[in-house]
């Protein structure tokens, strides 16, 4: 597997664009982190308005990426000559009495954070997010565009699954302004490995200091989960496929792209055996998108208006039936055993039964709010937000085991998948709507899975997860009752401190606020060790006595234990019936 080029070039010698836009981007400072961009533009038009993005899909919050815009110009590319321009808003340059061609230079700052949707620019790697560095035409996003490095000088190579030229590898072609915004670049002095899944060529970047056997082992074990990924679809969309995995700093998280992914990881973990499962269940999420969300998708996520949000209640399917099928595709790509896979499918449900969310938030709020709530989080959102990701998994488990026992033919969420693949992406090439879904789901299955399951969507209720377990034989044990504080600590100086309030629906409300300092408990100077003593001792009902220190100010309160189970699991039973074992096997066996 060494280092070689994508097959995937273009000549663009010789082609002619009514509305030309060529990008240079070059390192204006590599110490200070700077980028600089020079966009040159043939036109006929006198007066253009340029926009930079205020989001990135796939990421659903304002980002106001204006911020790192600096040093903007703009000149007649024949005379040398300024031409006038204002901002008209934050994100907006209104461009007048224009030449035929003419060019914009402006610097882009990318140091503000180490994320998958940031620029990002220091001595080892160039991350470029193109929503956060490239401006385009008001009203033309369907226009090309070229984009040229000069970076040769600090980084050998530039990673996208942009289409590169065939005589130039610095330099790359987007059809239209999506396909650009779609399409990240990495800038790094490492090599890359290769490896085919289906019909895919793909390659895979690591970013970071480790072996070549590493980056072999990761190579062969993402062969696996694609080549699990496309049987399941029974279709390889693209002819190359990019993935970048930065380990360069602790981080984690990963975002979609149509023809890549952007993954970031924590390098301390990779040797742990369970933390490099946690990777590829990482990296086994982002690659399902390359269908679930990229293509198959609710229509109102895409085509994008890149200035507002794009809402939907429909990231329950996006990103909730993706969390689902993430590690069910580990498990059957032989990386999980089947009481792992059962252990990961009671974390996501335990999750939800942790605080009282369920009952302040329905699914469809959750995703429409995604951007105001779950994307801008504070101290009490684990008490009021339900993630779409979390219930959204646990509603596609639900859903796939009522239709493998309603469905006369066992079809499941796969059959639903390939239809909508079929009707949407490939004939009607646009997104669907909540009842198109499923409206879907019943002409594939026969069964009306909105009846069964729209409550659990529209309002803010638990779904009873072990009534649909049943149906597989899989239940629920739980002994070992015991009291709950209702609170998390965190010690500073060896003192301790508030960090994190649970609210329960079993629980009285009591006085106590984020970032008190606990001085008692029960009478005994509070250290690690007395509050370990309590939890250790509490029984559900049991009041215990705090003093604390607030603003300077000391207080008492009482507070009354809450209740949980110190030992909760799912187990396959043995005494179920026939056909639940039955059941059972086929969801375990087969790819549903």
């Amino acid at each position: 597997m060494a280092k070689e080029e994508p097959e995937k070039t273009l000549d663009t010698t010789n082609q002619s664009n009514p509305f030309q836009l060529d990008f240079e981007v070059s390192i204006f400072d590599l110490f200070k982190h700077y980028f600089q961009v020079r966009l040159r533009v043939n036109t006929d038009q006198s007066e253009v308005i340029f926009c930079l993005p205020s989001w990135t899909p796939g990421s659903y919050m304002i980002r106001d990426y204006g911020t790192h815009l600096h040093k903007f110009e703009a000149k007649n590319s024949r005379t040398n000559e300024p031409i006038l321009w204002e901002m008209v808003d934050l994100h907006r340059w209104k461009l007048k009495n224009l030449p035929e061609e003419f060019e914009i230079t402006y610097i882009i700052y990318a140091f503000e954070d180490f994320t998958v949707r940031t620029n990002y620019l220091e001595t080892e790697f160039g991350f470029i997010n193109p929503p956060a560095l490239f401006l385009y035409p008001e009203g033309n996003l369907e226009k090309s565009s070229s984009v040229q490095f000069q970076v040769s000088e600090f980084f050998p190579y530039v990673y996208s699954s942009l289409t590169r030229d065939l005589e130039d590898p610095f330099r790359f072609h987007a059809e239209n302004f999506d396909e650009l915004f779609d399409s990240p670049f990495h800038l790094s002095k490492k090599n890359s490995v290769f490896f085919t899944a289906g019909t895919t060529k793909h390659e895979l970047l690591v970013e970071g200091d480790v072996s070549f056997d590493f980056k072999a082992k990761l190579a062969n074990d993402l062969k696996r989960i694609t080549e699990t990924q496309i049987e399941w679809m029974m279709e390889s969309p693209n002819p190359y496929y990019l993935f970048v995995l930065n380990l360069s700093l602790p981080a984690y998280g990963g975002l979609e792209h149509r023809a890549s992914s952007i993954n970031y990881f924590n390098p301390d973990l990779i040797s742990d055996e369970e933390e490099y499962k946690r990777l590829l269940e990482l990296l086994s999420h982002e690659y399902f998108h390359l269908w679930n969300i990229k293509r198959i998708r609710p229509i109102a996520l895409g085509p994008f208006d890149y200035q507002k949000p794009n809402l939907t209640r429909e990231l329950w399917i996006a990103e909730g039936f993706t969390s689902f099928y993430d590690v069910y595709f580990l498990f059957h790509s032989g990386f999980l055993s089947k009481e792992e896979y059962i252990s990961k499918l009671q974390s996501d449900i335990f999750a939800l039964e942790d605080n009282e969310a369920d009952s302040w938030m329905s699914l469809e709020e959750s995703s429409f709010t995604a951007w105001t709530k779950y994307y801008k989080r504070n101290g009490n959102s684990h008490n009021i937000t339900v993630s779409y990701y979390t219930k959204g998994g646990v509603l596609a488990l639900c859903m796939n085991l009522f239709l493998l026992q309603e469905s006369k033919e066992k079809k499941t969420i796969r059959h639903v998948f390939h239809k909508l693949n079929e009707v949407f992406v490939k004939t009607k090439q646009r997104g669907f709507t909540k009842q198109e879904f499923f409206d879907t789901v019943k002409d594939v299955t026969g069964v009306d899975l909105k009846t069964e399951f729209n409550e659990y969507l529209e309002f803010p209720k638990p779904i009873p997860v072990d009534l649909y377990l049943e149906i597989i034989g899989i239940r629920r044990i739980q002994t070992d009752l015991t009291g709950e504080t209702g609170f998390k600590i965190k010690e500073k100086n060896g003192n301790l401190y508030i960090q994190k309030l649970l609210h329960k629906s079993d629980m009285d409300s009591f006085d106590l606020m984020l970032d008190d300092e606990i001085l008692a408990i029960n009478g005994k100077r509070a250290t690690p060790t007395t509050l370990q003593t309590l939890e250790k001792n509490l029984r559900p009902g049991e009041k215990f006595h705090i003093i604390l220190s607030r603003s300077g100010k000391i207080k008492e309160t009482m507070i009354t234990a809450s209740g949980y189970y110190k030992t909760r699991k799912f187990v396959i039973a043995e005494d179920c019936t026939d056909d639940k074992k039955e059941l059972r096997e086929f969801f375990l066996r087969n790819i549903v």
